[in-house]
């Protein structure tokens, strides 16, 4: 975070008008708790690892997206988000784009003001990219206005077989999202941020990359979703060394995965408690990002799916998928036992009481941010002081 109370209006005026916000009225008479607590000081030295912190998505029901959009009971406003993910140890956060997408110029300075004050990185996810009703230029400059460098995007979820079937009609998907990237780069740049093309259980980790080599621009990178290349049957770790050098923020996240007579069976746990090698899957992308970059946790508590690649049809959009990235998949999820106390189905979650399902989220959320900041302090202790200087 490098901006101060004094320069936030000369930086955001202009994002705030590409977003068509006016000024509140009645801005004066907007009390905040934010207004009481002293700044942090933001002339520090550069950072000796990354930030770690939420995805909103890690508390979905708290804040009431998705499935609990019409939950009756208390809802976190973006404000609320950022102080809960703070209370958990969080220094980074990652908005989803329906949490500001209502907020008035006044709403989106608070917000910005309580993260600077809890020395808290904004991120935002836009969600989808593509089609009529995606607002995600309006989405960019609401980020910009908040200071946030990274605007997240994807372009689907589980797109082959059941939505996309053959190669001519994924070879026509991934036109689309090619000249939309060209479309928004321009914009990018102007705003000062960088969009994330999120491997959304969609694009193979060399599609994306190949996605985003063609589009060339400083402004479109990667959302390394470190846990959704299984679902593509890539490698976490090799996917780590071909995405890292385009990745500027992150989804960090655990499966316990099953092998199912189909394929595999999905389901998230807390960081540490299933089957993907994290600490093996930080060594690799720590070699290619920025230490400035946040580190950002999707804890959707007891989501589940599975993919079925064992079908033939699931294969008939693919193309160069070869026998060793399989192998390499299944060596991966075979060689770590997962903590059958922390499989816990989101069928079973939702059965907890308002407040408790509120606790379950902060406590997880807690308990991952804890171990991510564990395996980043592990890997910076072990550096020789020479490399570090």
């Amino acid at each position: 975070m490098n901006t101060t109370r004094r320069n936030f209006l000369a930086t955001s005026a202009g994002a705030l008008a590409g977003a068509g916000l006016a000024t509140s009225p009645n801005a004066s008479d907007v009390a905040s708790a934010a207004d009481t607590i002293p700044a942090v000081s933001t002339e520090s030295a550069p950072r000796t690892r990354n930030r770690v912190g939420a995805v909103a998505y890690g508390y979905q029901y708290s804040i009431g997206l998705f499935s609990y959009k019409d939950r009756p009971g208390e809802k976190f406003d973006a404000v609320r988000f950022v102080e809960a993910n703070h209370k958990a140890g969080g220094e980074v956060a990652q908005l989803f784009f329906t949490m500001i997408r209502d907020l008035d110029e006044d709403g989106l300075k608070r917000l910005r003001r309580r993260a600077e004050e809890l020395d808290v990185q904004l991120e935002v996810h836009g969600g989808g990219a593509l089609g009529k009703w995606s607002k995600f230029e309006d989405t960019m400059h609401r980020a910009a206005a908040l200071g946030s460098k990274v605007v997240g995007c994807s372009f689907g979820m589980l797109m082959r077989p059941d939505k996309i079937g053959t190669l001519d009609a994924w070879d026509e998907h991934t036109n689309q999202c090619e000249a939309r990237l060209r479309e928004l780069a321009p914009l990018a740049k102007s705003l000062g941020v960088k969009i994330g093309v999120e491997n959304h259980l969609d694009f193979s980790v060399e599609e994306l990359r190949d996605l985003i080599k063609r589009v060339n621009s400083p402004n479109v990178g990667v959302i390394f979703d470190v846990g959704n290349t299984i679902g593509t049957l890539d490698d976490p770790i090799e996917a780590a060394d071909i995405l890292g050098p385009y990745t500027v923020a992150t989804h960090y996240k655990d499966f316990a995965i099953e092998e199912v007579a189909r394929g595999f069976r999905f389901c998230m746990v807390p960081l540490g408690c299933g089957s993907l090698r994290l600490r093996e899957i930080t060594e690799r992308l720590l070699k290619h990002v920025n230490p400035e970059m946040g580190m950002s946790i999707e804890m959707m508590n007891g989501q589940h799916f599975e993919v079925n690649w064992l079908e033939d049809r699931f294969w008939t959009a693919y193309r160069n998928k070869t026998a060793r990235q399989v192998a390499a998949t299944l060596r991966h999820i075979r060689g770590k036992a997962i903590n059958i106390d922390e499989f816990k189905l989101v069928e079973e979650v939702d059965k907890l009481p308002h407040e408790e399902h509120m606790k379950f989220e902060q406590d997880r959320m807690t308990r991952c941010i804890t171990y991510l900041k564990s395996i980043l302090v592990d890997m910076h202790s072990q550096v020789p002081e020479k490399a570090k200087a």
